[in-house]
């Protein structure tokens, strides 16, 4: 029997099928690539609205700088319901420059993201706040957090942000918001 032969006898779901796959997998595989894609958009979106910022901070003069940066970041990140800024003070932390949807707890003790980010001199980036153990909440509409400790005039700070979405954070976000640190 010839190949030609051969396939004229299956039924062509048949060859899709040991061509292709199950159409679950075909189909999953497709959600995957489009999920993927996704992530990639909203990544390039995310970095388009860094890069924006990045450039009208740079044209701020030093006159309430931080103040503006927040405002700028504040503004641009709609998913954001707080944007400022944490000092040590003692063995607690207490509010700096900020922008909220409400007050802000201060001062705060260092079990929390921020004073955590801070003992361990390292970005934080908490994907759903609830699950962080010792997590202080402000705000109950906040779902995400990144921490980013830095030293400034020998006194030692937190960036610290909250978004109302899960997982809001990631590498992007550190990356360029320890770049418009370095601007301060």
């Amino acid at each position: 029997m010839t190949l030609y032969r051969a396939l004229l006898d299956i039924s062509l779901p048949t060859i899709v099928v040991a061509v292709l796959g199950m159409p679950e997998t075909i189909i999953g595989f497709l959600e995957y690539l489009l999920f993927l894609n996704m992530n990639k958009t909203q990544s390039n979106a995310k970095e388009k609205k860094y890069q924006k910022s990045i450039r009208l901070i740079n044209t701020l003069d030093a006159k309430d700088k931080i103040d503006n940066i927040i405002k700028c970041l504040f503004e641009e990140f709609e998913d954001w319901i707080f944007c400022g800024f944490y000092i040590e003070k003692d063995n607690y932390l207490e509010i700096s420059n900020y922008l909220s949807d409400k007050i802000p707890c201060s001062p705060i003790q260092m079990n929390g993201v921020c004073g955590q980010s801070l003992l361990k001199n390292k970005t934080l980036i908490v994907a759903d706040v609830n699950k962080f153990t010792n997590h202080i909440v402000c705000d109950e509409n906040s779902k995400s957090e990144i921490a980013i400790p830095f030293i400034k005039n020998n006194k030692r700070y937190v960036l610290d942000i909250d978004s109302k979405n899960l997982d809001d954070f990631n590498q992007v976000d550190e990356k360029y918001l320890k770049e418009i640190l370095e601007k301060i």
